[in-house]
């Protein structure tokens, strides 16, 4: 759901699921993200809680209860319409914001999401169960599809941890939506590149449960060819794949990413890892190898880091 993935490096926005694209964002490093000092303001929303008993059941702050990612996530739902998306991890530091609206009087009930720099929100629909819980169709939706008439088997299920409806004051506000320039260096460029692959490829498996086998697959917008390197997707088989960023420039180093999958409480959730040259060099570290210590997964090459 949700075409977010953030456009760094000038990305262009790519489709995928909110949970995942969402969940992206946030494990990006802190280099990549657009950092906002204060949440922006726009004109004054209505108070939605005092218009409707539903919208006043869904404030505060729900956490997903069955997502196969590698990280969970938060929504907190203000009265004034906006949407925060953060991880649900203590050591989460940034989040995302969204507007939204409900409509109580459908069945299913509606929810609108609109996301900055989108002209059609996305149109999804949500019930609560009997046991309080928010049960949220986020899968096979996106801005200007119809609106799903039922909730797959896939759907969300979020359960209500806190009736705040304020940010914690240790998390950051992002904006991943905004073209953010490359970094200064040039040889950042595949390390930012090369990571945004990796999670693309987290998302890609999440909503295909496959590895995507070409950059066209992912839609990131990233050119297999810049100045500075060559970009290519290596495809090894259904429990990984392997990206390179090759340097074009003597003096600059060359990148391998590495998405895999991991069995976590006995269900298969993806990983990454990215190996660094250690000089500068114009050919890609070899394939990492994955190990069984938990302290350290992707064990690099020689020569890589």
């Amino acid at each position: 759901m949700l075409k977010i993935l953030p456009s760094f490096s000038q990305l262009q926005l790519a489709s995928r699921l909110l949970a995942a694209s969402v969940l992206i964002s946030l494990l990006m490093p802190s280099f990549n993200l657009a950092v906002l000092a204060e949440p922006t303001t726009p004109a004054a929303a209505p108070d939605q809680s005092q218009q409707n008993p539903v919208t006043q059941k869904l404030l505060g702050q729900w956490q997903i209860q069955n997502s196969s990612s590698v990280a969970s996530l938060n929504f907190i739902f203000t009265p004034d319409g906006k949407l925060f998306v953060l991880g649900a991890n203590s050591d989460s530091s940034v989040a995302v914001e969204f507007k939204y609206s409900v409509d109580p009087k459908t069945q299913p009930m509606s929810l609108d999401v609109t996301i900055p720099g989108q002209q059609q929100p996305v149109l999804t629909i949500f019930e609560f169960t009997d046991d309080g819980q928010l049960r949220l169709q986020l899968q096979g939706t996106n801005p200007g599809q119809p609106r799903p008439k039922d909730f797959s088997s896939t759907a969300s299920v979020f359960k209500k941890v806190s009736d705040t409806t304020t940010l914690p004051d240790n998390v950051k506000l992002i904006n991943p939506f905004t073209d953010n320039q490359a970094s200064k260096k040039p040889e950042d460029e595949g390390k930012q590149n090369i990571g945004v692959i990796n999670r693309a490829q987290q998302a890609y498996y999440l909503e295909n449960h496959r590895f995507a086998k070409t950059l066209a697959e992912l839609d990131l917008g990233i050119k297999s060819d810049t100045e500075n390197y060559h970009y290519q997707i290596v495809h090894q088989g259904t429990n990984s794949v392997i990206s390179t960023a090759t340097a074009k420039k003597p003096e600059l180093k060359s990148y391998t990413g590495i998405a895999y999958l991991v069995k976590s409480e006995g269900e298969d959730v993806t990983a990454v890892g990215i190996c660094e040259t250690d000089q500068p060099s114009t050919k890609p570290p070899l394939t990492p190898k994955l190990t069984n210590q938990k302290s350290q997964p992707v064990q690099c090459p020689a020569g890589s880091h």
